[in-house]
């Protein structure tokens, strides 16, 4: 047996035991998940640029 092979059979026991796995509504809470991260991110972001702006003793972003 190839180790793809292995590999497959190892996914296919994954998903028989954890159907939820293969559903629509994980996909749902995985994208949900996704935008939640990058809103995060981007929130971050703009409060150091904020924060780099108002506070000029404190360099975040380098070259000004």
């Amino acid at each position: 047996m190839s180790w793809l092979d292995k590999i497959a059979k190892k996914r296919l026991e994954e998903l028989e035991a954890h159907p939820e796995l293969n559903s629509d509504k994980f996909g749902e809470k995985m994208s949900t998940l996704y935008f939640a991260v990058v809103l995060l991110i981007v929130a971050i972001l703009i409060l150091l640029f904020w924060y780099d702006i108002e506070h000029f003793e404190i360099w975040i972003f380098p070259q000004r």
